[in-house]
């Protein structure tokens, strides 16, 4: 049986290690958020974790590197340390050094589900989790690169999720805050590949209009009194548009007939 460790209070620790307690692990967890019912074992003392196969850190960032000093010791000897921890690329290389070769896995779990794996361990966390079932893929052997590519999904929910509070703010100042967020929500609904192709093609193909369109959003705001916190860095995408920064797999109208 697969002894596994989950260290840290995040939903998708506890997720994932429900998942691997099903499909026949032995789990245990550290250092869990306090909670009426939580659905895995718990331990208060962590050399528990010295016999674990795979350990599973999901702590938060700035606890990241004293957590692998701690835990890193107590490995034995063959076990993985996977550090799903959201931190920068230079944060997972620093973490690296502190394991054994191939005992440290820079890993990330996506909405989507699949986890990413990065580092020395990439490839034995992938055999040990798919062997209990659990999706896995690996990117590299670089510590750090799994890391990248969480911080660029950061980028973009944070980025979607303040254009959409702004949005909200502006409509609320009109008075039409119930309808925007009705419109946003239908918007998302129908968001797809097609409409993410289309988005970033009109971004750069008609960025003049999308400028004169948004002084119209300005004068419109600065008739209701809101000042949008959103305006001026899409006014400064627009700006680097023009000046000939091209928008990575955006399409000519040409290119697309070409298809």
């Amino acid at each position: 049986m697969t002894r596994i460790a989950v260290i840290g209070p995040s939903d998708a620790g506890l997720r994932l290690g429900v998942a691997l307690q099903a499909a026949g692990a032995e789990v245990v967890g550290f250092e869990l958020a306090p909670a009426e019912y939580v659905p895995i074992p718990l331990a208060s003392d962590i050399s528990e974790a010295a016999g674990a196969d795979v350990v599973l850190s999901f702590v938060a960032p700035h606890l990241a590197e004293k957590t692998a000093q701690e835990f890193a010791p107590l490995l034995q000897s063959g076990a993985i340390y996977a550090d799903f921890t959201t931190g920068t690329p230079e944060l997972k290389k620093r973490l690296a050094q502190l394991f054994p070769e191939h005992a440290y896995a820079d890993a990330a779990l996506p909405a989507a589900g699949t986890i990413e794996t990065a580092g020395s361990a990439a490839h034995a966390l992938f055999v040990a989790l798919t062997n209990l079932k659990i999706a896995v893929t690996v990117i590299s052997d670089i510590p750090g690169d799994a890391a990248a590519r969480t911080l660029i999904r950061t980028l973009l929910s944070n980025g979607l999720a303040e254009v959409v509070a702004d949005t909200l703010w502006a409509a609320e100042s009109l008075g039409i805050e119930e309808w925007a967020w009705k419109d946003i929500q239908a918007e998302l609904t129908s968001f797809n590949a097609d409409a993410a192709q289309a988005l970033i093609d009109d971004a750069a193909h008609n960025f003049k209009r999308h400028q004169i369109a948004m002084q119209d959003v300005v004068e419109l705001l600065a008739s209701s009194g809101y000042d949008s916190t959103m305006i001026a860095p899409i006014q400064f995408t627009h700006g680097r548009i023009m000046h000939g920064k091209k928008i990575p797999y955006s399409q000519t109208p040409t290119n697309k007939w070409k298809k």
